[in-house]
């Protein structure tokens, strides 16, 4: 009785995050309300309230069961011991953008993230969140540039730092120009390509030298 209660109590919250993701996807974060999304869960306001504090604690919820998988595919190509970082992290990419093709959950969220969250002093947490996720993901790609560096894949001189910036500029635009546009390229070919591309800039360039 006990784990059908457990159970119960998960598919409740689950079916929760779930129209959460639909009404901020439709609606965007300010517009939305925590009637709304108790009305397309089809449960009381009373329910959000028995699982979540507050609007910002369940759209952190919501994030974080995407940002969760997405931090530990990443954390696995920081590896140290990986033979081949720059493949393993191109790999990463191309894994991270099927994700979002083919899990809409994934899709949902990233295109809330990018599109319709209005950044204000209403939304503080939601910031503090986002820059903390900035910085962890930028701190694992500069982990992994240094391995690069150690196996020779990438000069000494290298300006990590930079380099890492310049890589997260450049996927996060790929991947917000396709969730707001995505009959307009090939996800994955465009992956590929500009992954290709970047690293042949930052093994090359003399504006990435210290």
């Amino acid at each position: 009785m006990e784990r059908v209660s457990k159970k119960k109590t998960q598919d409740t919250r689950d079916r929760i995050l779930d129209a959460a993701e639909d009404v901020f996807n439709n609606r965007g974060y300010s517009s939305t309300t925590l009637n709304e999304i108790a009305e397309a869960a089809g449960v009381t306001r009373g329910a959000i309230y028995w699982h979540f504090k507050n609007k910002d604690d369940l759209f952190e919820a919501m994030c974080s069961r995407v940002r969760e998988p997405l931090k530990e595919m990443v954390r696995k190509t920081a590896d140290k011991d990986t033979e081949d970082p720059i493949d393993q992290l191109s790999k990463t990419h191309e894994s991270i953008m099927r994700e979002v093709i083919g899990n809409s959950h994934y899709r949902k969220v990233l295109n809330i993230l990018f599109h319709k969250c209005e950044f204000t002093k209403d939304t503080d947490q939601i910031v503090i969140q986002q820059k903390e996720w900035n910085t962890y993901s930028k701190n694992l790609i500069q982990t992994i540039l240094v391995n690069a560096q150690k196996k020779k894949q990438l000069p000494p001189d290298l300006d990590i730092v930079l380099a890492s910036n310049l890589l997260s500029f450049v996927f996060k635009g790929l991947l917000a120009d396709w969730l707001f546009m995505p009959d307009s390229f090939d996800l994955i070919e465009n992956a590929r390509k500009v992954n290709n591309a970047i690293f042949e800039l930052i093994k090359t360039s003399p504006h990435l030298k210290q």
